[in-house]
């Protein structure tokens, strides 16, 4: 192999050879057409002259012309693709332009000018040694070749660094790097290309690809130009080498971890292994077949851990999408005598990799409370998040419903907002519907035909199968199942077939004590019916987490779709949970002997008239399901030897009683959940479970204490009653306040809404009032996100993306709501991969474009913030612009502008788990549409304008189907217009959607259907 800076004969041929092809394809193919050819062209394009030269005999004289033509124009593509193959070579690739439909010519342009590139930078390097003399020792010393340890990537990604910009010095690594990856490593030397590199290596060119998937921090994963000094890795040359796994349905990195590392935090090692076909770590095609690595060390897992939870963050040293790195030069040379080297201006940063050096905004999540409560959800399940998530919303709609005129519901803490972000993107709502539809569907067919209720024991809860394990074989099921023994499977395709179940819409929960005891290897929920079970211990040798595991269960219980239809005990677990809920069936108790005591007698009476082996079995009949609403106790607290025999007599004494328990630690029970740490891993891997006496191997669902601790204060606040003065409103009492309320939406702070305010700084206004100017006009020839409804973008310069487009526009929307957002914030909040976030980001900017001045519409964020361009706006801004003095101070004409805007319901194509995070952002878009509709309606009720009045609420109605208020005013204009018929419809629609929300409706409600439907309020005692 030649030495550094020598010229081998082959590479010596191969660039002279394209030299000559070069210069012959550029300079000679027009001077032979000039000379031999001439012009193609007619002198002059006259319709009797065309008709003449095709109708005359043919002298050949059109095919030779034609065949010029098109000589020309492949000259022109092939001297175009050579200058943009110039551009992009000295750019050194930050300039790529990709020619559509040229990529062949372009592939070839490439090949001759880096090939050209190579021996024009190796030639002065020959130049430098004596003819017949080999080089002294010291002219091109042999670089060490450290093996490299994951655990130091940056430092090794500095030193990198350095050696490209010192060419062949030698550079003293960090002591104890290991090597990352199997096979050699190479140290790039001028002239250097991948497929000359892959000849060396592996005897043919075409094997290039390998080595660049094997560089991902270095490469993009096409054919790159090399720089001297790159250390790239070459992966082993026997085509066997490593592992592959194809892809199937369903399956994700994390899972694909799982199986092959036994750890799901792993998947970042995939990601990077396979950067050649994989863009978006959360988009995996079925059937594509992956490179695993091997098994991972302890150092291995640890560093992909902290890379992981880190999330890649601003300056993160990975691949930029230029195929070089982004990297700081180290301080000082590890080298203790190192060679004098001027140090270079720093490049500039990147949008996705500066630093920020700027104060947080107000809306910027603190490191101090977004580790702990990521780090304790990280054992939450699908299910448990779903719950979770739909519980919180049926509470906020009573508090919408509730809610005063001009007034703002309760707003989540930055923790609780966190934490219902993250179980947004965590939850799986499809499953937890599946599953209550289901067990419904049992209930309703085995009351129906009379056949006995079957007993559940386990049920595992996928993407697109439920599979439901029954105790006694034989029994039959609803349409839908395909039951094998004790095995009930249904299929996603098959769901909907349930809903034909006849009594279905009257069927009674038979299991209502359903918990998530945690997911399976393929990311299955393992679902337990702790009822059926009757007593299940919690046993670990760490008490944080099992206590964990039984806070999961109470939340859970509290939560789930079937939570009214049992009694819920704590005792040492979950304190402030039963206050934040309100309600009755949930229930703290200090002293476990009082609650045996009631549960005791309780118990005897059930005893003395059940008769049938399972007490679900009596609550399938409506009539008789109040006396058998199963109560459930989790304790946490050390029992005494007296309390476990009287808990045991309580719950397993024959015939069974409607009574079950989990507790910490007993010492003996029919179920057990066995906690220990992975075998072989560190602490950082977490828990594992099994499940006795089923022999189940689970990763158990954990509720660390701070995260306990959040999603309680979540649901606290969306059952809170009080109000806060709405933004949107003018109150002359809080007018004159010197801040407003803590708003995550306040527009003040964005663009001169809603009472705007300047005490942002000299930056944030001048911002603040640019955008307002651009949002004023509202062009059309600017982006403009359209929130109030289906999710749309209007006015961007730039072209759709092909995928991930429904991604984009919500990224837009997050920034157009925290303009000076992190790239490490950003992809906290939004749970997303550092590798997902980039890639979606930088689609958004090629699909927003630039301006007419040729500003980008989302330009690079050097100072570590990420801002859009002041021209990019949204319908909600401009609908706070048009009430900007206050909705109920705006004038008619402006009330009418801003419904005329909505177009449905809030971000209403949202799919689940997508914008998670502005759940305060659709309340708040709800509460102020609402309220512009009852103001007009008020309004034009007064100028007798019953065409006005009916349109508002019936618009603002599309947003808050069943509100009273606006109800109330529709039942007002149609009993004006002496619609009597449609009056009783919704005066019928209101009573029916107060009583789904369990609600009362206001007195003064009352007195308005009293008058409107009777003719006059009913007398009443003073």
């Amino acid at each position: 192999m030649a030495g550094p800076g020598k010229i081998n004969g082959l590479g010596l041929i191969k660039g002279l050879g394209a030299v000559a092809t070069l210069i012959v394809a550029m300079l000679g193919v027009p001077a032979f057409l000039v000379i031999f050819v001439g012009n193609p062209l007619p002198a002059s394009f006259q319709w009797s002259l065309i008709v003449s030269a095709l109708t005359r005999p043919d002298d050949g004289t059109i095919l030779v012309s034609l065949i010029a033509i098109l000589a020309w124009l492949a000259w022109a593509v092939f001297t175009a693709s050579v200058v943009v193959e110039l551009l992009a070579l000295l750019s050194r690739q930050r300039l790529r332009i990709r020619m559509p439909g040229l990529g062949g010519p372009q592939r070839l342009a490439s090949a001759l000018v880096l090939t050209i590139a190579s021996l024009a930078a190796a030639a002065p390097q020959a130049s430098h040694a004596a003819p017949g003399h080999s080089a002294p020792a010291h002219a091109a010393p042999e670089i060490v070749r450290p093996q490299i340890d994951p655990t130091q990537l940056e430092t090794v990604a500095e030193v990198t660094q350095t050696i490209r910009e010192e060419g062949h010095r030698e550079v003293a690594l960090p002591s104890g790097t290991t090597e990352a990856t199997s096979g050699r490593s190479y140290v790039v030397q001028r002239g250097d290309d991948l497929w000359t590199l892959a000849e060396r290596f592996y005897g043919e060119g075409r094997e290039w690809r390998r080595i660049a998937a094997a560089n991902p921090n270095l490469l993009t994963g096409g054919p790159d130009h090399l720089e001297a000094g790159w250390r790239l890795q070459i992966p082993d040359g026997s085509p066997g080498h490593g592992q592959t796994h194809e892809v199937e349905r369903g399956e994700s990195l994390s899972s694909i971890a799982n199986l092959a590392y036994g750890d799901p935090e792993q998947w970042p090692r995939i990601f990077e292994a396979n950067r050649f076909q994989l863009d978006d770590p959360d988009e995996l095609p079925v059937g594509l077949r992956l490179v695993l690595p091997g098994k991972p060390s302890a150092s291995d897992r640890g560093a992909v851990k902290a890379a992981a939870d880190e999330g890649a963050a601003a300056n993160s040293h990975g691949p930029t999408g230029t195929g070089k790195q982004s990297v700081e030069r180290p301080a000082k040379d590890a080298d203790p005598t190192p060679l004098p080297t001027p140090v270079p201006p720093a490049p500039p940063q990147s949008s996705e990799q500066a630093s920020p050096v700027e104060a947080p905004s107000e809306q910027a999540v603190e490191e101090s409370v977004a580790d702990p409560l990521l780090a304790g959800l990280a054992g939450v399940g699908g299910l448990l998040a779903a719950a979770v998530v739909s519980g919180t919303a049926v509470r906020r709609r009573r508090q919408l419903q509730l809610r005063p005129l001009g007034r703002r519901i309760s707003q989540p803490t930055q923790a609780a907002w966190l934490v219902e972000s993250q179980l947004g993107s965590r939850q799986q709502p499809m499953g937890l519907r599946t599953l209550d539809l289901a067990t419904r569907a049992i209930s309703a067919y085995c009351h129906h035909a009379g056949h006995p209720l079957p007993m559940l024991e386990v049920a595992t809860v996928t993407d697109d199968v439920l599979l439901l394990q029954m105790s006694d074989p034989g029994l039959l099921g609803p349409d839908g199942f395909q039951i094998d023994g004790t095995t009930w499977r249904l299929a996603g395709a098959d769901v909907d077939r349930l809903r034909s179940t006849p009594g279905l819409s009257d069927a009674v929960r038979p299991y209502p004590a359903l918990i998530t005891a945690g997911a399976t290897a393929d990311g299955g929920q393992v679902v337990l019916d702790i009822e059926a079970v009757q007593l299940t211990s919690i046993e670990s040798a760490d008490r944080a987490s099992a206590a964990a595991s039984l806070a999961a269960i109470a939340v859970e219980l509290s939560c789930s779709p079937w939570a009214e239809e049992l009694e819920l005990i704590l005792i040492g677990t979950c304190a402030a949970l039963p206050a934040a809920l309100g309600q009755h069936n949930v229930t703290y108790a200090e002293d476990l002997d009082s609650v045996l005591d009631r549960l005791e007698r309780r118990a005897s009476a059930q005893r003395n008239q059940s008769s049938a082996h399972s007490v679900a079995a009596h609550r399938i009949d409506p009539d008789l399901a109040d006396p058998w609403v199963p109560t459930i106790l989790l304790v946490n607290t050390p029992l005494s030897a007296v309390e476990q025999r009287r808990l045991r007599q309580l719950v397993l004494s024959e015939p069974p009683a409607s009574i079950a328990a989990v507790a910490v630690g007993l010492d003996t029970a029919p179920c057990r959940l066995v906690l220990s740490e992975a075998d072989g891993g560190s602490a950082g891997d977490g828990p594992v479970a099994r499940i006795e006496p089923y022999g189940l191997a689970v990763r158990p669902q954990l509720l660390a204490e701070r995260a306990a601790d959040a999603v309680i204060e979540l649901v606290e606040t969306t059952g809170r009653t009080d109000t806060t003065p709405a933004p949107w409103w003018f109150d002359e009492e809080t007018a004159a306040e010197p801040d407003p309320p803590d708003n995550v939406t306040y527009l003040g702070r964005r663009s001169g809404g809603w009472r705007a305010r300047d005490n942002q700084g000299d930056e944030g206004k001048g911002a603040a009032m640019e955008r307002q100017d651009h949002t004023r006009g509202m062009s059309s020839s600017h982006p403009v996100l359209r929130l109030l409804g289906p999710i749309e973008l209007h006015g961007a310069a730039g072209v759709a993306p092909a995928r991930a487009a429904r991604q984009c526009l919500e990224y837009c929307g997050w920034l157009l709501e925290h303009p000076g957002t992190t790239a490490a914030e950003m992809g906290t909040v939004m749970g997303v991969a550092e590798g997902t976030r980039r890639s979606n980001v930088s689609r958004l900017r090629s699909w927003l474009g630039s301006d007419e001045l040729d500003q980008p519409y989302l330009p690079d964020a050097y100072s570590g913030r990420i801002f859009l361009h002041p021209a990019v706006s949204s319908d909600w801004q401009r609908l706070q612009i048009l009430t900007s003095r206050g909705i109920n101070r705006a004038s008619t004409s402006g009330l009418e502008a801003a419904l005329q805007l909505v177009r449905g319901a809030p971000m209403a194509d949202a799919a689940p788990g997508q914008w998670h995070w502005a759940e305060g952002l659709r309340t708040d878009m709800l509460s102020a549409i609402r309220d512009i509709g009852v103001e007009l309606t008020g309004r034009a009720l007064a100028e007798s304008n019953l065409d006005l009045a009916r349109w508002a609420a019936s618009r603002a109605l599309l947003v808050a189907p069943g509100d009273e208020l606006l109800l109330v005013a529709r039942i007002k204009t149609e009993h004006r217009a002496g619609n009597h018929s449609e009056v009783e419809r919704l005066t019928l629609q209101l009573a029916a959607h107060a009583r789904l929300l369990e609600v009362d409706l206001l007195p003064e409600t009352v007195d308005v259907l009293q008058e409107m439907m009777e003719g006059q309020v009913r007398a009443r005692l003073a």
